[in-house]
């Protein structure tokens, strides 16, 4: 249109809200994600454990179930503590390779196509973009994680009745707590391997190198210095102490998981686990800005 005419005019229409912008990026994030049909499949396989769980649960309280199927089982035999602490992981790892797979490519998409400074040049914080990026990751992996564990507790609560859910409400709120931390924990190391490595496929393999090789780095620090401080560094293996004191899981007597698991104490895994998201954050700060500068 010709400038001399006049007769464009600018936008009148009605405004997002300020507080609520960054959820375009979510989005749009969750759109690009559910694109691929490989990815759509494998997060409805992630959904197959709950319905064991759920039918577990089911069977433990159906006496009919029992006599058709032939197998006899109480309730304390199936469900408990150990039981729900199970699920929680085995999600928790199913999440990761979720997490793998589609987190670091909303973001090196974005830094490979220097896209990252056409967003910061719109009313968009860095704090809002990079809350955007993970709220993808975090409604995903809280629809496979604490949702569904809360699911069975309340499946639990109203068969077992009798006050059950006041009396174990403690397992609840270890359930959140325990979910979130890998949550957070996934989605900011998923976000800061994105951000220095521009190529998916590599983000990918950092993040399994992160999770699977410190481990063994770690092991054979310990094993040359006759020490178990090492173990710090295997990351599994602090988050599982943590979920463990969470789900009040003793080293050993009944219920507990034997003297080996708490490899460190409770307090050194809490600080393994925070040290490695304050990294990320560090990692997060310096590489995401509004402008780059390329060096030839």
């Amino acid at each position: 249109m010709a400038v001399y005419k006049r007769t464009y005019k600018a936008y009148s229409g009605p405004l997002t809200p300020a507080w609520s912008r960054f959820t375009v990026l979510t989005r749009y994030g969750l759109k690009n994600l559910f694109n691929s049909r490989p990815f759509t499949a494998f997060t409805v396989l992630c959904f197959v454990p709950f319905v064991g769980w759920l039918i577990a649960i089911y069977l433990a309280h159906s006496t009919t179930a029992q006599l058709v199927l032939g197998i006899r089982v109480g309730n304390s035999d199936v469900v408990s503590k150990l039981w729900f602490l199970f699920f929680v992981a085995t999600e928790a790892w199913m999440g990761f390779i979720l997490a793998a797979w589609g987190g670091p490519g909303m973001i090196t998409q974005d830094f490979a196509n220097h896209s990252v400074q056409l967003y910061l040049s719109r009313p968009i914080s860095r704090i809002e973009y990079l809350f955007g990026k993970a709220s993808v990751m975090f409604i995903l992996l809280s629809c496979l994680s604490w949702v569904p564990a809360l699911v069975l507790f309340l499946v639990q609560g109203g068969l077992e009745g009798h006050g059950w859910i006041w009396d174990n409400l403690w397992l609840a709120r270890a359930i959140l707590l325990s979910c979130l931390i890998g949550i957070a924990m996934v989605s900011l190391l998923s976000m800061a391997v994105a951000v220095w490595v521009k190529w998916r496929i590599a983000a990918t393999a950092l993040m399994f190198a992160v999770f699977f090789l410190f481990p063994a780095l770690g092991g054979a620090i310990s094993l040359i210095l006759r020490t178990r401080w090492g173990h710090v560094l295997n990351f599994p293996a602090m988050i599982m102490i943590i979920w463990g004191d969470l789900f009040r899981i003793a080293p050993s007597g009944p219920g507990g998981m034997g003297p080996g698991f708490y490899v460190v104490p409770v307090w050194a895994a809490w600080a393994s686990a925070l040290t490695m998201c304050a990294a990320c954050f560090w990692l997060l700060h310096s590489k995401l800005k509004a402008r780059e500068v390329e060096r030839s």
